[in-house]
């Protein structure tokens, strides 16, 4: 399997949905990011009012954000393994078994500080082992009898959606979900979290429900129960039992996987104070639903006073100096653009540069004026925190969004637009113009010899084409940062004019997120990071399959999600002019309305996006032309 397949696997994307929206009260929109020293923002550093804490565990280990197994230490922890799983190692074959190995990486925690948790995900998986497509039961026996969640209650298990999923031309996924069990419908469990010290006495402890949570939905790549098949070609037929191999797979790949994965904390106050201890120590997570096998993270405490300078100070013009400080917490992205030429703004054809400047909340730099770490400093902790694409967290732990950091640029906004059946926009500039942004460390890193050493540059240059239309255009930076326990995702557009003078902005045919996305329940405040006033650029990057298209994903989020407590047929809520109602298709009515044909248009499905009929084609101008679904609340004409 090459690496150009393996980097598109699965890059779901998320958006949560809080817990339950006031309709009559918008005073607490979005316009500010709901948490800091009055407001609770996640991105604050020192500012705000308690550092966000990622717990992450894998088949019986903690593990960082980059993949790497973290160790026990001296501690004498006899449920935790001296050997662990390192997602690094790759995916396994018939000749590189996946097999654990001594971990060396370290959670390090800060002292007296005050912190909430925001996440806690644990996954077991078996790759490669049930290796036959057409056999869901075995899969599903193994995660009732053999997997580390086996003691959970399991009553109630069905085999749901089927759901394939598109990685290239001609090259899928298939992913089988497995629904329903009493444990993932439950609500009222709890998680006890405490914090030991190295001789394992109880210095602090606090109780999470599962309600203090916004997402767990497997649409967002979270809980979930599933047997995947990756690297297949299409079935010839509904039922087809025969599996065909893709070119550029050496074999199918497989993997029966159980993850719980809940996020993005709803009451963030609800916060402790890491004990003032030195070295060694453990958080325990004990989850009501498992109460015999408490999940443990092995810690290192390290004061704030003894984080050595690796950050940097900014000079006056807001980008790093060669003066060494330590690093805070928190997340900040800044942009310098070049000046046009004509001093206001630029005109086709001419080149944008830019400058990009990642910071902590405190505003030090993370990283030189001239060069980003390399893809080495990351895995080994050693830059600041800026986490780069990892195709292995994608592959194997399924996280939907937590490395690709990067850059897109598009415009001009009022073009903005739903790419309908297309692997690229039309009707507006955008660099990179397929779905992916461009990545600070390209995927195939890796691959490239001497390449995981290289220090990417922070100047980047973006020819506009002849015919850029005028208008406002964004620069969009996508930034993700793993600190000492906290896990951030942000994303921020910086505007610049091409064309003219005046500002122009989105079409503003969707929105009102904040009815229900307020407050900590922000969408500023929950995966990708982005503010509702900018809502609009999702479409930007979600427009095929891939990736996820935004049509899709959204309409299945909130339709599966019973946190989403409004009438599920009123499309007014988000939908803010008509037109944005009336191109259905296979792909968007499905996410409502999953198999209403039945296998009437199964081959619409597999079909290419630039070779019509697909199933972004236009159902409407098909066949629902006359009449509006009568359960459907549209937009006044």
């Amino acid at each position: 399997m090459t690496l150009s397949f393996k980097k598109c696997v699965l890059m779901l994307p998320v958006l949560a949905v809080a817990s339950g929206c006031n309709l009559l009260d918008t005073s607490d929109v979005e316009g500010t990011r709901g948490r800091g020293a009055r407001a609770f923002d996640p991105y604050s550093s020192s500012a705000s009012g308690a550092i966000s804490l990622s717990l992450l565990w894998y088949k019986g280990c903690a593990m960082l954000p980059t993949g790497e197994p973290v160790t026990k230490g001296d501690l004498n922890l006899p449920d935790y393994g001296a050997t662990c799983y390192n997602l690094n190692n790759g995916y396994p074959s018939e000749t590189k078994p996946f097999e654990p190995v001594e971990p060396f990486a370290r959670m390090i925690v800060t002292p007296g500080e005050l912190y909430f948790l925001r996440e806690f995900s644990a996954m077991d998986v078996e790759l490669a082992r049930f290796e036959d497509p057409n056999d869901r039961r075995t899969p599903a026996a193994w995660m009732r009898m053999e997997s580390l969640f086996k003691d959970l209650d399991w009553s109630g298990l069905s085999s749901g959606r089927d759901a394939w999923k598109r990685l290239e031309p001609k090259t899928f996924l298939r992913e089988t979900f497995y629904e329903n069990a009493a444990w993932m419908l439950a609500t009222d469990d709890t998680f006890l979290l405490e914090v030991l010290d190295a001789d394992g006495n109880v210095r602090t402890s606090i109780t999470y429900s599962r309600r203090d949570f916004l997402a767990e939905s497997a649409v967002t790549g979270r809980t979930r129960a599933s047997f995947t098949v990756t690297g297949l070609q299409r079935p010839l037929f509904p039922g087809d039992p025969t599996p065909r191999r893709a070119e550029g797979y050496d074999a199918l790949e497989f993997a029966t996987a159980v993850k719980v994965s809940l996020a993005n904390s709803t009451n963030p106050f609800k916060s402790f104070t890491m004990p003032d201890l030195r070295g060694e120590g453990v958080i325990r997570l004990t989850w009501s639903q498992l109460p015999l096998k408490p999940f443990l993270f092995p810690v290192t405490f390290q004061p704030s006073s003894e984080r050595l300078a690796t950050c940097y100070q900014l000079g006056p013009d807001g980008l790093a100096t060669d003066v060494p400080t330590p690093c805070g917490f928190g997340l900040k992205q800044q942009v310098q653009v070049s000046r046009p030429a004509n001093g206001t703004f630029f005109n086709a054809g001419e080149t944008v540069d830019f400058v990009v400047s990642l910071q902590d909340g405190d505003g030090h730099g993370l990283h030189p004026r001239d060069s980003m770490p390399s893809y080495f400093d990351y895995l080994g902790e050693g830059s600041n925190g800026l986490a780069y694409f990892n195709e292995q967290m994608l592959l194997t732990w399924r996280d939907s969004s937590a490395s690709e950091s990067g850059f897109k640029v598009v415009g001009p906004l009022q073009n903005l637009k739903v790419v309908n059946g297309d692997y690229v926009p039309k009707d507006y500039f955008a660099y990179p113009a397929a779905s992916e942004p461009q990545f600070y460390v390209p995927p195939d890193i890796m691959a490239v010899a001497g390449g995981m050493a290289v220090r990417p540059t922070t100047r980047y240059a973006v020819p506009l084409p002849p015919d850029a239309k005028p208008g406002t255009y964004a620069i969009l930076l996508k930034g993700h940062r793993n600190y000492e326990g906290e896990r951030l995702n942000r994303l921020d557009p910086f505007f610049f004019q091409v064309g003219q003078a005046a500002p122009t902005s989105y079409p503003g045919r969707i929105g009102n997120c904040q009815v229900c996305h307020n407050g900590v329940g922000s969408l500023s405040n929950v995966h990708h990071g982005v503010s509702v006033d900018h809502v609009e650029t999702c479409k930007v990057c979600h427009h095929d399959d891939v990736v996820g298209h935004v049509s899709d994903f959204i309409h299945r989020l909130h339709i599966s999600s019973p946190k989403y407590a409004q009438n599920k047929g009123d499309c007014t809520l988000c939908h803010l002019t008509r037109e944005s109602t009336l191109r259905p298709s296979m792909n968007a009515c499905a996410g409502c309305h999953p198999g209403t044909h039945g296998t009437e248009y199964f081959d619409l499905q597999f079909q290419e996006l630039n070779s019509p009929p697909n199933a972004f084609g236009n159902c409407a101008n098909a066949c629902h032309v006359t009449t509006v679904p009568a359960e459907h609340v549209l937009p006044a004409r």
